[in-house]
């Protein structure tokens, strides 16, 4: 059975939350929304109990970033037709 790992999230403006999952991409999913960067920093502990600390660029998830890529293509196309 996966187990449950701490993961301690921060931004540049000093912002700290915690969140316990069973892997990093869940975890990013679920705080994500709480920060408005387009970074975070995230740092948590591996099984053989090495630290990581790491930056992740959000928003993360396959249907928030295909949003973002149709929107800028739509604003690149009306920006084209101005």
């Amino acid at each position: 059975m996966p187990k449950m790992r701490m993961y301690k999230f921060w931004n540049e403006a000093g912002d700290e939350k915690e969140k316990e999952e069973m892997s990093l991409k869940k975890a990013v999913r679920s705080v994500q929304g709480d920060y408005k960067d387009k970074f975070i920093s995230v740092e948590d502990t591996t099984k053989k109990g090495k630290q990581i600390s790491q930056s992740v660029k959000i928003p993360m998830g396959r249907k928030i970033r295909q949003a973002i890529i149709t929107e800028a293509k739509r604003l690149a196309a009306k920006a084209k037709r101005l």
